[in-house]
């Protein structure tokens, strides 16, 4: 392997830094009135969603909060207690009705495209079923429409520490359970929730034994991974993934979700014959996106519980080594190729909501 994975590379220019990442892939405030219904939309507008209340399908009518969260640079800054500069994120938050007593709450995180019809109709789901939702923005606030085709316009450690602001928030909002918190998310929002249940950055972040209990991960970029395998205490996990997705390495997942239960961890896999990456997307056909740069054959990148990449060439923790060395070698090494597919296919969608109601309903249910 090249000298690059042991010693500091020098900054890729912009427009080089802007392929490899598209590639490699507390309290809140309150606003009110109209509303808008999610069976009427076809797209979400991130505009109206910070300011109009938007109606569920089940008749359940969202609050507009916000949620205050940082933009750290990289999981070992963040670990370090880096945060980055503040940002505050809209979110709405759909709570069931005739909810009593302290509830369960999901988190729904979106992927590279933002805010989908799919996270609406997740959220509908979940409140039918006595689950309440929150709906995050990740991109709004920092002036990002999509990460589609470029990744590094929020660091992948910034999209997991908006999970756990959103934590925060709900632990104060009246009516919420905060023992009984999930999260899911699809795509960038599966790698943001599934590293948030990692006990690395919960134990740092939240403190040990107050991390998530429950995470769907729908589809999401395994590619970087602490070498632990350990999740937060008393958190699952369920990766929902397509055997046929071109967007992200299945293999990487499935690597991790085993060295995850080899390591004692609540986690299970699941894959969909047939599936391409975004299967939850009912009514979105097989839709090629030839902006995306991806690559499906890089190495796995693996870190420490302090945040330390390992050097692929030794196998051991090298404290030098930063994200843009990965970056420069992913390039020099030929790994990268643009143009994937999404869409889904007969009841691919069905199935994946009802795979996510029952692992919420069944690990958020009350001990």
């Amino acid at each position: 392997m090249k000298q690059v994975l042991i010693r500091q590379a020098r900054p890729l220019p912009t427009k080089m830094r802007t392929v490899v990442c598209a590639g490699l892939i507390a309290a809140g405030s309150w606003m009110t009135p109209s509303a808008i219904a999610d069976n009427a939309i076809k797209t979400v507008d991130p505009v109206q969603f910070a300011q109009t209340p938007l109606t569920l399908s089940n008749g359940i009518q969202g609050t507009v909060v916000n949620v205050p969260s940082r933009d750290p640079v990289d999981y070992g800054p963040l670990l370090k207690g880096e945060l980055g500069k503040e940002v505050t994120l809209t979110a709405q938050l759909f709570m069931p009705k005739n909810a009593r007593g302290p509830i369960p709450a999901v988190i729904v995180t979106p992927g590279s495209g933002n805010i989908g019809p799919h996270h609406i109709a997740h959220a509908a789901t979940l409140t039918s079923a006595g689950i309440a939702a929150l709906v995050l923005d990740p991109f709004t606030a920092r002036k990002v429409t999509s990460t589609v085709a470029d990744q590094s316009l929020v660091s992948w450690a910034a999209s997991t520490y908006d999970v756990f602001a959103a934590i925060k928030v709900l632990r104060a909002q009246a009516g919420i359970d905060g023992a009984r918190i999930g999260a899911t998310g699809g795509s960038r929002g599966g790698t943001a929730v599934m590293m948030a249940a990692s006990a690395p950055l919960s134990n740092a972040i939240l403190g040990p034994g107050k991390g998530l209990s429950a995470v769907v991960a729908g589809y999401p970029w395994c590619g970087a991974q602490f070498h632990s395998a350990k999740l937060a205490d008393k958190a699952s996990l369920l990766v929902l993934q397509g055997d046929k997705d071109d967007w992200v390495s299945v293999q990487q997942c499935q690597d991790a979700t085993h060295a995850m239960k080899i390591a004692g961890q609540n986690v299970s896999m699941k894959l969909f014959p047939g599936a391409l990456h975004s299967f939850d997307r009912e009514g979105v056909p097989r839709t090629p996106i030839p902006e995306a740069v991806t690559s499906t054959i890089y190495p796995t990148v693996y870190m420490d519980d302090a945040g330390h990449y390992y050097n692929m060439r030794t196998g051991k923790v090298d404290p030098a080594l930063t994200k843009a060395v990965f970056d420069t070698y992913a390039v020099k090494g030929g790994f990268l190729r643009k143009g994937v597919t999404i869409g889904s296919d007969g009841t691919q969608a069905a199935e994946f909501s009802q795979e996510m109601l029952d692992f919420f309903k069944d690990r958020l249910q009350q001990p």
